[in-house]
């Protein structure tokens, strides 16, 4: 079964991150994602790709159990996992829209960075990245992404501090856009990532601000 099963809407593609209850991430999911994206690198969906995640969660990010339990050449293969899979997403060329339908914790926050436009459900969930209060600081990937696309502010509250933001209340923080009912959350994303798409220039007015980024990620993938 996959981690990442992929619909279509026309020309756009719907990949549903699952992993029961809480969607969390493993070296193996961060893996079978990694090669799904870059797939999409490859072979460009002229409508654009969507994220969302299947059931109450976008992603709670690490699984901190599987992640304490890891020895260190384990703990080297998850970190490497992490900036592959960030890599991946922030470099796809095509309109990349994240569809946040409930907790987006930790890796979720740099998912939804790497997008072109965040969407999110309006609901009782929370958005931050309290990678801080887990143990777990940002590995070089996510560090190069949250700089690059986090208004520097922000960027130290959240990172330093753990808080958790209510889906409204990121928008201020520039991690969503706007917020949507929940039943409205997939057609809208699907009909944002079309119209990104479909602009002449879009493709290269992307690969022309995320030039330095992606510059600074393939430094440290080296």
């Amino acid at each position: 079964m996959s981690f990442f099963p992929t619909e279509t809407d026309g020309d756009t593609v719907i990949v549903t991150l699952t992993n029961a209850p809480r969607n969390t991430l493993s070296t193996e999911l961060l893996n079978e994602g990694t090669e799904v994206f870059r797939k999409f690198t490859q072979d460009n969906p002229k409508g654009g790709v969507v994220l969302t995640g299947a059931g109450e969660h976008f992603t709670c990010g690490m699984d901190t159990k599987i992640a304490a339990a890891l020895d260190e050449a384990g703990q080297e293969q998850a970190i490497a996992a992490i900036n592959a899979y960030a890599a991946s997403l922030h470099r796809l060329p095509c309109a990349f829209v994240c569809a946040v339908n409930g907790n987006a914790i930790g890796a979720g926050g740099i998912m939804m960075l790497c997008a072109d436009w965040i969407y999110a459900a309006s609901g009782n969930y929370k958005i931050g990245l309290p990678e801080a209060k887990a143990g777990l600081p940002f590995p070089p990937v996510p560090q190069a992404i949250l700089d690059h696309w986090l208004e520097p502010s922000w960027r130290r509250r959240l990172a330093l501090s753990s808080m958790l933001l209510k889906p409204n209340e990121a928008i201020g923080a520039g991690m969503v856009e706007a917020t949507l009912m929940p039943g409205d959350l997939i057609e809208k994303s699907v009909a944002k990532a079309k119209e990104l798409n479909a602009q002449p220039g879009f493709a290269a007015c992307k690969r022309q601000l995320r030039a330095k980024a992606n510059a600074e990620i393939d430094a440290i993938l080296g």
